[in-house]
Parts: structure tokens; sequence; C-alpha cells
């Protein structure tokens, strides 16, 4: 493959998925729209539009920077400014969809601080290798990787331990829906962190290393696709809604009313109606140095 066309597909992978971005987008906003008026699901919206803004003045970037590469239109230094903008969108877009995920296993946890303290310290590693372009750049993909895998762990690991104290209560359609809430919430740390581990490995393998540069145009779009996969799943049916049957959710507990996404209540001893909204999850380069 020449040079020229190994640029273009690298242009082309990252607007396929930003395509795919845009679809699942339009659609979750429709679904949030649409919920109840309050600060779990507020925090959803903005959280949501300002993923996808950030993705779409990275997706135009690279779109410059890839024509640059290609007819040598901008100047090194102009370049240069436009690669560190790059590069720092992606920072500040991964870390905001990784701190969505620690809020939402913050939440899950009854709002227990002390479990999400680790994974707060290493959302600010993963900032401070990121914006520091002096410092290796590994570290920031290993610690976000470690970071999707604890949260991940922590919050199905959550609702595995609650769900098994009353998953022989409900009745087979509640207890198929909690399993496919498990898978959902697994999903939403597995797919982000295998392009990560993916990155990981291609750049450990000399021959491969040239493959980098199309992951990392796809985890642009992953970091902001996997949270909005999961709310838009959430939204066609992925819930969990019964009156009088005792299950377990990490999203809120109620009588009469449809919850919020992120909210969550500890007593679970006695029947009561619940919705099981699952919210998103989780968290790059031109084939330049220190290049996201």
């Amino acid at each position: 493959m020449t040079e020229l066309w190994y640029l273009v597909s690298n242009m082309w992978v990252g607007t396929f998925f930003y395509g795919i971005y845009l679809v699942l987008f339009c659609i979750c906003i429709y679904i949030l729209l649409h919920r109840p008026h309050n600060i779990a699901n507020t925090i959803l919206l903005v959280t949501a539009i300002t993923l996808f803004t950030l993705a779409t003045v990275q997706t135009i970037l690279d779109i410059i920077l890839g024509a640059g590469d290609v007819d040598g239109v901008l100047s090194d230094e102009t370049y240069g400014q436009l690669l560190y903008a790059d590069n720092m969108i992606y920072v500040a877009h991964s870390a905001i969809a990784d701190l969505l995920f620690v809020y939402r296993c913050y939440v899950i946890w009854n709002h227990n601080i002390y479990v999400v303290i680790l994974p707060i310290i290493m959302v600010i590693l993963t900032i401070i290798f990121g914006v520091d372009q002096a410092l290796p750049l590994a570290p920031f993909f290993e610690i976000t990787l470690a970071t999707n895998v604890l949260v991940t762990g922590l919050t199905a690991g959550r609702m595995w331990w609650k769900g098994r104290q009353v998953l022989g209560h409900m009745q087979p359609d509640m207890q198929r829906k909690y399993t496919t809430s498990m898978a959902i919430i697994i999903e939403s740390g597995v797919i982000y962190s295998a392009g990560v581990l993916t990155y990981l490995v291609l750049g450990a393998i000399p021959f491969t290393a040239p493959a980098q540069d199309p992951t990392v145009v796809m985890l642009v779009q992953l970091c902001g696709i996997v949270p909005t996969l999961l709310i838009v799943r959430v939204g066609l049916g992925a819930s969990v809604q019964s009156e009088e049957t005792t299950a377990v959710s990490d999203s809120d507990v109620y009588s009469r009313s449809r919850p919020h996404i992120l909210g969550v209540r500890s007593d679970i001893s006695r029947p009561y109606d619940v919705e099981k909204n699952i919210p998103c999850s989780d968290s790059c380069g031109n084939g330049k140095p220190q290049s996201f």
C-alpha cells in the first residue's frame, strides 16, 4: 500500500465510524429528551452533547491534518499546532467518558466515594500523561485500559452481588432482562478496552506498528460511541420494569414513577417497581510522535 492510500484509509476509517456515531447520537438525544427532567438525565444529556461535539471537532481536525499529509498545504508550525489541539481534544474526550463511567460506578455503589477514589486518581494520571507531551505516550493508554477494567469490574460485581440475593424471586422474563443488563454493563467496558488493548499490542510488535494509526482513529470515535450505544440500547427496550417484583437495579428504584438513568437505592429487600436503565461507559493519532 502506498503512503497516499495509507493516509486516505485512515481518514476513511475515522469518517466511517463518525457516521455510525452521528446516527447513534441522534437516537440518543431523542431518547434523553423524552426522559424525565432531573439532574442525572441532564448530566447524561450534557455529556452526550459534549462528547459528540469533541468528536466532531476532532474529526474535522483529522481531515485537515490528513490533507496536510497528502499535499503539504500546511506549514510545519500550523501542522504542529493542529496536531497538539487534536491530541488535547482526545485527552478531554477520553477523560469525560471515563469520569462518566466512574460516576455510574459511584451511583451503583450507593454514592460510596471510597470505592471510586482509585479510579478518579487513575483518570487524573491519564490526563497528566496525555497533556504533557514530554511524557511517554504508552502509559496514557495503559492506565486508561486499567481504569476501564477496574470500573467495569466494580460496577458489574456490585450488581451481581446484590442481584444474587433476589434473582431467585424474579419472574423468568425479569431474570432474562437482568442478565441482559449485566451483559450491557460488561460490554460497556469490554468494547473500548479491547480497542485500547489492540492498540497497545500492535505497538509492541514492530511489523504491526503501522496498523496503530487506523486503530487509534477508531478509538477516537469509540470513546463516544460506546456510552451513546448503551443509552440507545436502554431506550430501545433493554430495561427491566415490573410491578411488585423484587429486583436490584443500577438505576432508580421507585414505586410508581419513571426513574432517571443513573439513580439507585440500596434497599433491595422488599418488592417495588423497577426500571433498569444502563447509561454510557466509557475511553488518538495520525502516525506522528505523541499523537493520539
